[in-house]
């Protein structure tokens, strides 16, 4: 009897930790109704992420959507040198483009992987730099093939972190 209370309370306590970790994380608000929707407070003009112009001029803005940490390779001489961890952001025009790139995210995602390790990226043999403008040149070009080049405005690099080598 006492191992099944032992066991109960373990379980309440370890569900008990997780409830209070996903509410610090902020990821039940939507499930508890704890959103606070920009301008339900009735004030009106002000817009919710820049504070300029109203809800309808912002959605008309860029947006961006944002990639998880890819990983690749430098290949110089027919091996690896060292791999690479770079966080991409992919600006669109508006919502709708935004939802065309979420709609396929995992594809689009896989597709940039298989990318990068099948055609390496280019570094300066000299100075090792990476060709940034050429990186950008081919994630644009595959993710216009996939979403279609209406409303993909530009790839933002946000990060490159050098692994190894």
């Amino acid at each position: 009897m006492k191992k099944v209370i032992i066991g109960v309370l373990a379980l309440i306590v370890l569900l008990g930790g997780a409830g209070g970790g996903l509410y610090a994380m902020g990821m039940l608000d939507e499930l508890l109704g704890l959103t606070h929707d920009a301008g339900a407070d009735g004030k009106e003009g002000e817009g919710a992420a820049s504070g300029q112009g109203t809800d309808a001029e912002q959605a008309d803005a860029s947006q961006f959507v944002q990639f998880d940490p890819i990983s690749a390779p430098i290949i110089s001489g027919g091996r690896v040198q060292y791999q690479v961890i770079m966080t991409l952001s992919l600006q669109v025009a508006g919502i709708g483009s935004k939802n065309d790139v979420q709609a396929v995210l995992p594809r689009l995602r896989d597709a940039m992987h298989t990318e990068l390790f099948t055609n390496p990226i280019l570094v300066n043999d000299d100075t090792g730099a990476i060709d940034l403008p050429d990186l950008k040149k081919r994630m644009l070009l595959l993710i216009r093939g996939m979403v279609g080049d209406k409303g993909i405005e530009d790839i933002l690099i946000l990060n490159i972190l050098r692994m190894g080598g």
